[in-house]
């Protein structure tokens, strides 16, 4: 992994004057933000590495000012400047639990640690939904995969499948061009969504076969690896296609669940639900990046967090000012 900067530091719990839940594009712009403003800022990230799924991200060459990238170096930019101006991030801190019922936001991670802040801002993103298809559980690890830049290059040669059929899905179809000898996309009863550049490399490529509106019926095996997948036409016949490795990018779930016992608003969705300020329902509590269901994309996120911080600056200044005055 590359590293950038000045060593990060480890906080234990404590009191902040900011609390960022998510090391993220989100997460981390609003990390930077908010301790370039002169707030204690701490970053906690259940993961051992910073970036979320954009660090997954093989090349990203639409986020401005950078012409091409590889994700995970961009995410280690994201927290050499966040840690630049005194952030602190603390990685393997999963959030188990949140109180925002107070002025003072208590925040817990599994670890039993405690961190106090009046501003808290949520940059948690989303996880990938499975499917529920036969053979989906038997052979997770064995072929079946959420994360194709994680698990591709082990099937490198091979012909592979990809569930989905948003952008992040025929972008990761992209990728897999450069390694499987055969990809079939099964978008599982959907219309395609997706960016037409990334549209015309897959329709242009002879690898690829896409099967819009077929779905995944079984994915099947011999018991210690796939060997196939069935799927069920549109207009209701099955084919087998042989493959080796199967892809799940279908959609995706926010985490939310913690903060909305907390009492934050979630939409039918599960998204947080905020204003243009990047607030939540509850006063001292933002939300940034996927996690709102806004954008799905890098810059988007990064935007979300400078604002939010921003705001998150103004709320805790007028706490402090009101604190000072009893």
């Amino acid at each position: 992994m590359l590293r950038l900067g000045p060593p990060v530091k480890k906080p234990v719990g404590g009191e902040f004057d900011v609390v960022v839940i998510g090391a993220g594009p989100g997460g981390l712009s609003a990390a930077m933000y908010a301790a370039r403003l002169g707030l204690k800022t701490v970053v906690l990230e259940k993961e051992n590495k910073p970036g979320g799924r954009a660090a997954l991200a093989p090349i990203v060459e639409d986020y401005p000012g950078i012409d091409r990238i590889n994700g995970e170096e961009l995410a280690q930019k994201f927290l050499m400047q966040a840690t630049k101006f005194g952030a602190q991030v603390a990685f393997g801190e999963r959030v188990v639990d949140a109180d925002f019922s107070g002025d003072m936001k208590v925040v817990t991670t599994h670890k039993g640690r405690e961190y106090k802040a009046p501003a808290v801002i949520i940059a948690t993103g989303v996880s990938t939904k499975g499917l529920g298809v036969k053979g989906e559980k038997e052979y997770f690890g064995k072929g079946v995969s959420y994360c194709v830049v994680c698990d591709a290059p082990f099937f490198k040669g091979e012909p592979m499948a990809l569930i989905g059929y948003d952008d992040h899905a025929m972008e990761e179809a992209v990728y897999m061009t450069s390694i499987a000898s055969k990809v079939y996309i099964i978008t599982h009863g959907k219309k395609i969504e997706a960016s037409e550049a990334h549209m015309s490399v897959l329709r242009n490529n002879p690898k690829v076969e896409i099967y819009e509106g077929a779905k995944l019926k079984e994915i099947i095996g011999d018991g210690q690896k796939v060997t196939g997948i069935v799927i069920e036409l549109p207009d209701g016949t099955t084919k087998t296609i042989p493959v080796r490795a199967v892809f799940i990018s279908y959609g995706e779930v926010p985490s939310t669940e913690i903060f909305k016992k907390a009492g934050v608003e979630v939409d039918e969705r599960g998204f947080i639900k905020v204003d243009t300020h990047m607030r939540t329902n509850v006063p001292g509590v933002y939300a940034v990046g996927d996690v709102t269901g806004i954008g799905f994309q890098i810059v988007v996120a990064a935007g979300h967090g400078a604002v939010a911080a921003l705001e998150a600056s103004k709320h805790v200044k007028r706490l402090k000012k009101k604190m000072a005055a009893k």
